[in-house]
């Protein structure tokens, strides 16, 4: 009996052994390949983002490509004009970061219930927003479909009701999965979002504008004298009178635009007016010379540019240092001090302010210098960045360009006409009265009533 107890003891211990084993073994071999340190819940689970260079969105409006050439993104369907960075990082960090909150398995048919059908077709319905990120040779990396977003409770006192708390995913054939982000702002399949905007021109402190209209008589141009002044009309006729406030809106254009889109590089100078453009050319105080090409095509308006100059030594660069009121102050003598001290105490004193004066003459130099350097490369940088933008046309808002887009007659203050909308008309005279005849004699007075009444 205890032979068998004793039998049946080493027999569970070597089942636990090789139990033990097995499993150690097991997770030896997951922990050396690394699966089991890999989130089983996430969109994207790894992505080499040496091997990225290209991205495409797609949805039923539209699509756009960004790709990465030199190791420059620009946006292909713009003509390869630089695209924004901070967008595509925003996009790629965001989505493989993504997490799966929950799955269901679904009916192919009952996809568009999610919007995660497949865009690819012109006449899609109910398509969703597909993401591909592909290699240099065009291989697909990932390929995602995301479909309309997830709404959360409703705010009773919002009234654009629910709020987008997350986006359907289809993570699988009929699987659709639940994410916890919207990307409300990085699924965006207009070329236009995925431009670089941020380095565009800016101009300030107008020196002179002149503007060279199709009609020479319609030209004008503006100058001022000093920064912050109102600009005057040059050469103007007797009878012309500049609109002040149309003359300051024009010494103050272009300050902080923008642009909206990228005209395509082939199309015609008459399918965007710029056969006809109003050419403005603008110098400031700064030494940059701008040409600017302004048209408008219907509902739309355009611009190209130019930028060149020669850095211009502003006050503060040459201006002599201000005397602090320590340099000048005399020496005050004490009581009990000697008539043959007070000749070296004055020395001493003088060495020592002329020491003060010139450490500070040498520190108000190299200011200076530090300050006309720094303002040399920043010069030198803005034109750099604004070569870049030559041979491109923008579309533009209208208020970018509008104070300057006027004839020479526009510019002027309006004739006022006083005849016809101030002064009243005096009514027509009318035909004199023929005098009242007066009688010869006075009429008999009424003689009172005095008896009573009956």
């Amino acid at each position: 009996m205890k032979n068998k107890q004793l039998l049946i003891a080493i027999v569970v211990l070597v089942v636990l052994g090789a139990a033990v084993i097995f499993t150690k073994e097991d997770s030896g071999k997951s922990s050396s390949s690394g699966e089991s340190t890999k989130p089983t819940n996430q969109v994207i689970e790894t992505l080499d983002a040496t091997k990225l260079a290209s991205i495409t969105l797609t949805d039923s409006d539209g699509s756009v490509t960004v790709d990465q050439v030199d190791g420059k993104w620009s946006v292909t369907d713009r003509d390869g004009f630089p695209a924004n960075f901070s967008n595509i990082q925003s996009l790629v960090d965001t989505v493989t970061e993504l997490k799966i909150l929950a799955k269901q398995k679904v009916g192919k048919s009952q996809l568009g219930r999610f919007e995660l059908n497949d865009p690819a077709p012109d006449d899609a319905k109910d398509a969703g927003t597909k993401l591909e990120l592909k290699d240099a040779d065009g291989n697909v990396l990932h390929s995602i479909l995301f479909g309309k977003e997830t709404q959360g409770q409703a705010d009773p006192s919002s009234p654009f009701g629910p709020s987008g708390t997350g986006r359907y995913v289809l993570v699988g054939p009929n699987t659709v999965g639940e994410i916890n982000e919207t990307l409300s702002s990085d699924l965006k399949t207009g070329p236009a979002d995925w431009l670089h905007k941020e380095d565009f021109l800016k101009v300030e402190k107008i020196k002179s504008i002149a503007v060279e209209q199709p009609n020479q008589r319609d030209s004008w141009t503006l100058t001022r004298g000093k920064d912050g002044e109102d600009m005057s009309l040059t050469d103007a006729k007797p009878e012309e009178k500049l609109d002040s406030s149309k003359g300051n809106s024009a010494g103050r254009v272009l300050g902080s635009p923008s642009f909206d889109d990228i005209a395509s590089k082939s199309a015609k100078p008459e399918e965007t007016g710029m056969d006809k453009a109003v050419t403005a050319t603008i110098d400031t105080f700064e030494g940059y010379k701008y040409v600017l090409k302004m048209a408008k095509k219907d509902d739309e308006h355009y611009m190209s540019l130019t930028a060149s100059g020669t850095r211009l030594a502003q006050a503060d660069e040459t201006a002599a240092r201000t005397p602090q009121p320590d340099e000048s102050n005399p020496r005050e003598k004490a009581k009990d001090e000697k008539p043959e001290d007070a000749e070296r105490l004055d020395k001493e004193h003088n060495a020592a302010l002329a020491k003060l004066i010139a450490e500070s003459e040498k520190a108000h130099a190299e200011s200076q210098a530090k300050l006309r350097e720094e303002r040399d490369t920043t010069f030198a940088d803005n034109l750099a960045k604004l070569a870049k933008l030559e041979g491109w046309t923008f579309k533009v808002s209208s208020y970018t360009f509008d104070a300057i887009y006027k004839t020479r007659a526009e510019m002027m203050e309006e004739e006022k006409e006083e005849a016809a909308e101030g002064a009243a008309t005096p009514p027509p005279s009318l035909p004199a009265l023929p005098p009242l005849p007066i009688p010869s004699t006075p009429a008999p007075a009424t003689a009172p009533i005095t008896a009573p009444i009956t």
